[in-house]
């Protein structure tokens, strides 16, 4: 090169490239080298040793320094990158957590192997999905205004609980972290998304959510009054309706009470005298708060706005835990208004001498009675020796045994003595004795005491008798009745509505027809056994004879029976007795059946099968009625066989209807379905053609009709040759069919003078 090319900046120009690719160790050959050649040019060329030439190596010494640095640095910073996303990649691979990385439109673009734990999938069915094929589809429309908000640059992030699909079609419930990283102009590059698996949490919740519902479904479903306290303070934390109604106090007026505050508002009642009343002692109430004891009772009296309402029976008891401690205090309010009511009806029936209460101790065979009691037995008290042996006496020698044998079970205590036996009285007369007894029991499990009543029975067994006898009467009644007869009952469901009803009993008359046993066909329900009573509506009529009370009663009633076969007709009666619905049916299909036969008889010819006369002339004015409204005109064909006579003289009369038959069925077969036919006549026929155009379209039928007439009719003696005369004539304005029928006969006898078998029309 010539000495004015500078070489010298070009030895370190491969120096400064290699800073950005090469290590700061790779480098230091091309520095060495670099200095070697422009040592060696600089000899060469003469520049050395030179100030210019120094200065210049000096300077390309301090570039090739920087360059040193430059690759120094950028070595760290890769190394420390590397170490990143090694760190990175470790975090995201080892992560209990699930991890995935999605791009802007939600496709899966990374995941951690916890989350295909998580989910049930491999990588790359994972990796094949977009972010809404994993979300359960109830949380799609949850998350979706979170991701555009985040898609829209409005947030950064979110976290929510929601549900993600399994590959086995399962759902499992994540705590979800999600957040995305933007590149330099703000939009969204990818997401990021780190989940915790907390089904085992979501499901512990609803387990909880259900305990509590199942217990606030229990205290609002039981019979008494119940609310669970805080222990200590008896602050009522939960109660139910059944307890407000006992208080008369709203739900939350009620929740921010405490157990003194209804216990000041109640009196004490004595077991003994219920109107002994006295404030309630909160005493108990405190030692019960405190744990010392565990149990505390009270009679309480129920009122509503200081009017007396009834009696409750009060009850607190402490829940403890495992440990002891006591967690909730239980309040049971339970109204015992009936009972207390029963008690003093007992007090009154046994002081006016209609209950009597007797008390024996099995052990010493002591049986003691109340006065009442001798009353019911018709003993004087010095004849009775306080002895069960005294009493068997009193008992009805058919009843003893079974009397006794029941007492001994009472003694053995397989079950209370609870019986209905008869006595005999001193004078002969017999009575009906009713027994209930409680037993009383030691240590060991023994009966040393029974204590119970007996009350006179005999007018309610002989009610119940007679009853009984009315009963066997009316049942008697009812099977020999040869009408159908039911006894339908209600079929409630668990809410108490009625779903369906019960054949209770049937006379057999009512089985016969159903062509069923009658122990088969008792028992039935309506709804599955006659299906097309609710079809046809007749199941509702039921319902509402027992909803309303009124009696139902329907003539001709149509509905499909399938075991006669088809559509029947009935008169059905029913009514409401009792709760139960009392049916009785008559099946009149054939009765409605011979009442339609009867009236085709009155309007059909019997030979032909033609309308007769008086039917023919009735719908000819209702046809004249007709085409005056519509505009249309109505032809009348007057029709008489030729020669008919000499058929019937010759072939004899079975001959001449024979033909006649024929003849009609042929006139039959020529008509419109709107037309009629009758025979008004011995061998006269009438056709009746509404709504023609004119008269061209009764010649017509009338041609066509002489032609089918005239072919021969086969009878057993061989083929007969007969023909018709046919006269026609239209109907004018205002003319009677009367009138009509003059002019078509005119007509015909025309066309007799012309020499038969033709039509002849008249104007």
């Amino acid at each position: 090169m010539p000495r004015n090319v500078p070489l010298l900046p070009y030895y370190f120009l491969v120096v400064v490239l290699s800073a950005s690719l090469a290590t700061p160790r790779q480098m230091v050959p091309l520095v060495v080298q670099a200095y070697g050649l422009a040592i060696i040019s600089g000899l060469y060329w003469g520049f050395l040793p030179s100030i210019d030439y120094a200065t210049r190596l000096l300077a390309l010494t301090g570039v090739a320094t920087v360059a040193l640095q430059l690759s120094a640095q950028r070595c760290r910073e890769t190394a420390l990158r590397r170490q990143s996303e090694q760190t990175l990649n470790l975090t995201f691979d080892n992560s209990a957590a699930g991890v995935a990385l999605a791009d802007a439109s939600g496709r899966l673009l990374r995941v951690n192997p916890a989350l295909c734990d998580m989910l049930g999938r491999d990588t790359q069915t994972l990796l094949t999905l977009s972010w809404p094929d994993i979300t359960h589809p109830d949380d799609i429309a949850l998350e979706q205004p979170l991701v555009e908000a985040m898609l829209a640059n409005r947030r950064d992030g979110y976290r929510l609980k929601k549900q993600f699909l399994r590959g086995d079609g399962s759902s499992i419930w994540v705590d979800l972290s999600r957040s995305c990283v933007r590149g330099p102009g703000g939009h969204l590059e990818f997401f990021i998304g780190q989940g915790v698996d907390i089904s085992a949490e979501m499901a512990a919740q609803d387990a909880l959510a259900r305990s509590e519902e199942t217990l606030r479904h229990t205290l609002d479903q039981c019979s008494m009054g119940l609310a669970i306290c805080a222990p200590g303070t008896g602050a009522i934390l939960q109660a139910n309706s059944k307890l407000c109604s006992e208080l008369n106090l709203t739900p939350a007026v009620l929740k921010g009470s405490s157990l003194f505050e209804v216990f000041g508002a109640l009196e004490q009642v004595s077991a003994e005298d219920a109107q002994s009343l006295t404030p309630v002692d909160q005493a108990p109430l405190e030692s019960l708060l405190r744990g010392e004891i565990d149990c505390y009772g009270v009679r309480v009296r129920l009122q509503w706005a200081g009017f007396l309402r009834g009696w409750g029976e009060l009850q607190l008891s402490n829940i403890r835990d495992a440990s002891g401690a006591v967690r909730h205090v239980l309040l049971e309010l339970d109204d015992i208004t009936e009972i207390v009511a029963q008690t003093e009806y007992l007090q009154v029936a046994a002081a006016s001498g209609v209950v009597g209460i007797w008390d024996w101790d099995p052990v010493h065979d002591e049986l003691t009675w109340d006065s009442v009691m001798y009353q019911l037995y018709g003993v004087q008290p010095e004849r009775f020796s306080g002895a069960v042996e005294a009493w068997a006496q009193t008992v009805h020698p058919e009843d003893r045994h079974f009397a006794e044998r029941e007492l001994q079970a009472a003694v053995r205590g397989e079950r209370d003595y609870a019986i209905r036996f008869r006595v005999v009285w001193p004078d002969g007369s017999v009575r009906f004795i009713q027994a209930a007894s409680r037993r009383f029991f030691d240590g060991e499990g023994r009966v040393v005491r029974i204590l119970g009543v007996n009350y006179d029975v005999t007018e309610l067994v002989q009610t119940q008798e007679r009853l009984q006898t009315e009963q066997h009467r009316l049942g008697a009644t009812l099977d020999a009745l040869l009408d159908p007869h039911l006894m339908l009952g209600p079929v409630h469901d668990d809410a108490g509505s009625i779903v369906d009803l019960r054949i209770l009993r049937a006379n057999p008359a009512a089985a016969a027809y159903n062509h069923m046993a009658l122990e088969d066909f008792v028992g039935a329900r309506v709804r599955q056994f006659w299906p097309e009573h609710v079809v046809d509506g007749l199941y509702d009529r039921y319902l509402a004879v027992l909803s309303n009370g009124k009696p139902l009663v329907l003539d001709n009633f149509p509905l499909h029976h399938s075991q006669q076969g088809g559509l029947r007709h009935f008169d059905i009666r029913a009514v409401k007795v009792s709760e139960e619905v009392s049916v009785v049916w008559r099946d009149v299909s054939e009765r409605i059946a011979m009442e339609e036969a009867l009236e085709r008889r009155a309007t059909i010819d019997s030979l032909t099968t033609l309308m007769n006369r008086e039917e023919v002339f009735t719908q000819m004015n209702r046809i004249l009625a007709d085409d005056q409204r519509r505009g249309g005109e109505l032809g009348v064909l007057f029709c008489d066989l030729d020669h008919f006579k000499d058929v019937n003289d010759r072939y004899g009369h079975h001959a001449g209807d024979a033909v006649l038959q024929a003849m009609a069925q042929r006139i039959r077969s020529c008509l419109r379905e709107s037309d009629l036919a009758a025979r008004i006549g011995g061998d006269e026929l009438l056709v009746v053609l509404p709504g023609l155009h004119g008269l061209p379209d009764a010649l017509t039928i009338a041609e066509k009709l002489r032609r089918l007439a005239s072919e021969a009719v086969p009878l057993p003696q061989g083929l007969v040759q007969i023909s018709i005369s046919v006269g026609v004539a239209l109907a004018s304005a205002g003319e009677s069919p009367d009138e009509l029928i003059a002019r078509a006969d005119t007509a015909m006898y025309t066309a007799k003078q012309q020499g038969r078998d033709q039509v002849v029309a008249i104007n």
